[in-house]
């Protein structure tokens, strides 16, 4: 059984990182996004027919501010997966960054 070295770790918290990045790409794109168009559309839609129907009432007003809070939930949950999306997407460049240098140093004493 072979002890795992320093880099076999690095090497899985970067594999770690690029898992989490592309779940949270999945997430914002499948799910948050798609959800945010639907009750925004969904209020507009509502207000048209409500418009159609004689104009709003204070019950129609509040259910609208109810779809207008769903979306602002939406957009702040998907901007926080977005927030976290580009910190990772850092880490990952700046770890990308450190194995060119550390293979460049590598390669140059190695000659």
């Amino acid at each position: 059984m072979m002890n795992p070295t320093l880099t076999d770790n690095a090497y899985e918290v970067v594999e770690r990182i690029d898992r989490q990045k592309r779940g949270l790409k999945v997430a914002i794109m499948v799910f948050v996004l798609p959800a945010l168009l639907c009750s925004a559309s969904s209020a507009y839609f509502y207000i048209a027919y409500a418009h159609t129907k004689g104009g709003l009432s204070y019950n129609n007003i509040a259910l609208v501010s109810l779809l207008a809070l769903l979306c602002v939930v939406f957009l702040v949950f998907a901007g926080r997966k977005f927030v976290k999306f580009i910190e990772l997407k850092n880490k990952l460049n700046s770890i990308e960054t450190l194995e060119e240098t550390i293979y460049k140093e590598v390669l140059h004493h190695a000659d």
